[in-house]
């Protein structure tokens, strides 16, 4: 959907959508797979899900009660849309930049974005109201919304290996010879903000993680990273669950405090392992959050 179709739509729906507005949600979560409690649009990091409610109330020129029912169920789909948008402008790509700015910067990621959004999938069933308006909540995978450019490793190119530690690993969490299916970082206490293309380091500024080093394809099928608020929900995450590794970060960093720091022992375990697996190259990766 172009840019003149969604203002279009915005002047002849918007205030219709405004006048039905639909009571709070109890809890001001709309969804509890969400990390951030909200009323109208949150994150599933977890699973990599954008999800919003939106209300609409019949056309002034309906008069019928299909008409009604379509007009405003179409009204409360364009507020929802209206509110994912919204949500994906104020998410961080990385620790540098947020979606914002890469809109702003961008006209073709706007459009692309505003595009996308038109096809949003409606969850359940709607709500329906005594004065004829109607809520709806909508569904969209981040991953197919936002351009893969902007959190993806290079298209067509190979993921870079890690280089092997320059010594013998001594003190990390991560043991030699263990087949890991996946790596869970707790970043509790480090101020981590989520983030579609975080990067890892380690003590002397060295990347141990990060969109280079992952298969383009993983990252758009499933995003860099998950993000869950205990590390037992993170152990048997289907991203990683199996024998997961369980490291901790040192602290956050980054303008976004989207970017993590973790010791020099586990970077050099994480380096080892990556010789002979692929867990990292996969992006089966989940951080632990407050």
């Amino acid at each position: 959907m172009s840019r003149l179709v969604w203002v279009l739509a915005a002047l002849w729906i918007g205030p219709l959508a405004a006048m039905a507005q639909a009571p709070a949600v109890p809890g001001g979560n709309i969804d509890p797979r969400c990390l951030q409690p909200s009323e109208t649009s949150c994150v599933d990091w977890a699973n990599g899900f954008a999800i919003a409610v939106g209300s609409g109330a019949p056309a002034a020129f309906a008069n019928t009660a299909a008409q009604k029912n379509l007009t405003a169920r179409r009204a409360a789909r364009i507020d929802a849309s209206r509110n994912l948008l919204e949500l994906i402008k104020g998410l961080n790509i990385s620790s540098q930049t947020s979606m914002k700015q890469a809109m702003i910067e961008n006209d073709q990621v706007a459009s692309s974005i505003e595009g996308r959004l038109y096809g949003v999938r409606e969850l359940g069933q709607p709500k329906f109201f005594s004065d004829g308006s109607i809520q709806v909540k909508v569904e969209a995978r981040l991953y197919e919304i936002v351009p893969a450019e902007l959190y993806a490793g290079k298209e067509g190119g190979a993921p870079r290996l890690l280089e092997a530690p320059g010594g013998p690993i001594g003190g990390s969490r991560i043991a030699p010879g263990t087949t890991y299916s996946g790596l869970v970082i707790d970043a509790r206490g480090t101020g981590i903000v989520p983030a579609m293309s975080p990067k890892v380091y380690d003590p002397d500024g060295r990347e141990v993680y990060g969109s280079a080093y992952v298969s383009r394809d993983f990252a758009i099928k499933q995003g860099m990273v998950g993000y869950v608020k205990s590390v037992e929900a993170a152990q048997t995450n289907d991203r990683v669950k199996g024998n997961p590794a369980l490291i901790k970060a040192v602290k956050s960093q980054g303008a976004n405090n989207a970017d993590l720091v973790v010791s020099k022992e586990d970077a050099d375990g994480l380096r080892a392992a990556s010789q002979g697996q692929t867990f990292l190259r996969e992006a089966r990766v989940m951080i632990v959050l407050d």
